[in-house]
């Protein structure tokens, strides 16, 4: 199913929208601003108004967005519901969120939304429980992603899989498939047998090279 039918609509009455109205409103009079919204706010205004949200995550080309969201006193240290300026490395999700997401203009600034499915795919890349607890609303609310819509956006996104480089806090995505999916689809999965090796085959294929299930898997448990 075409993800966009299941992306649901931009809801400015939720809390975290009115933290980016006020946002908004002290950002300077000029034209072209674009801040991409990310973490759980993305889900508590498209899918459920009553999602918790300790803070709304950003990024943005303005390098100027951190103190603008200080002086009008919406960091951590001057509210409790508050907006948390980062990088867009910090979002990673599949390659195709641009194309999904959805856009709103508040004052003059365009706030972008990834799509549900994306936000999930990042929230994969850690899986906290909260995150956990974020999956199942979604599929509880909307039906979505059902279990062959994640394998095949997984796929998509396999480059995900790779080990983390030796500086960063490790995760697993193939670790964290594995605790999602008997919660969430009530069975277990092989990442490496389901995701990793048909979507390196695909690549593969597409290089005019035969596929080599086998080396693939090799490939993958080297990260390359």
């Amino acid at each position: 199913m075409d993800p966009a039918s299941w992306a649901g609509s931009i809801n400015l009455q939720a809390p975290a929208a009115e933290l980016l109205r006020k946002l908004a409103a002290a950002l300077p009079q000029i034209p072209d601003f674009r801040i991409t919204v990310f973490g759980s706010a993305p889900l508590q205004i498209t899918v459920d108004a009553t999602l918790i949200s300790a803070d709304v995550d950003v990024f943005s080309d303005f390098e100027g967005l951190g103190e603008v969201v200080e002086r009008a006193g919406l960091g951590e240290d001057k509210s409790p519901f508050f907006i948390q300026v980062s990088s867009e490395l910090n979002f990673r999700s599949s390659p195709r969120w641009r194309e999904r997401s959805q856009q709103v203009i508040i004052g003059n600034c365009k706030f972008i939304f990834p799509h549900p499915l994306d936000i999930l795919i990042a929230k994969l890349t850690r899986l906290d429980q909260k995150d956990v607890r974020a999956f199942e609303l979604v599929l509880a609310k909307t039906g979505h992603p059902t279990e062959a819509e994640l394998i095949a956006e997984l796929q998509m996104a396999v480059d995900l899989f790779r080990p983390s480089f030796d500086e960063e806090q490790g995760y697993s995505m193939a670790e964290n498939c594995r605790r999602l999916w008997p919660l969430l689809y009530r069975r277990e999965i092989d990442p490496r047998q389901e995701i990793i090796a048909p979507a390196l085959a695909t690549r593969k294929a597409g290089y005019g090279q035969p596929p080599n299930h086998k080396q693939e898997l090799r490939d993958a448990l080297r990260g390359k």
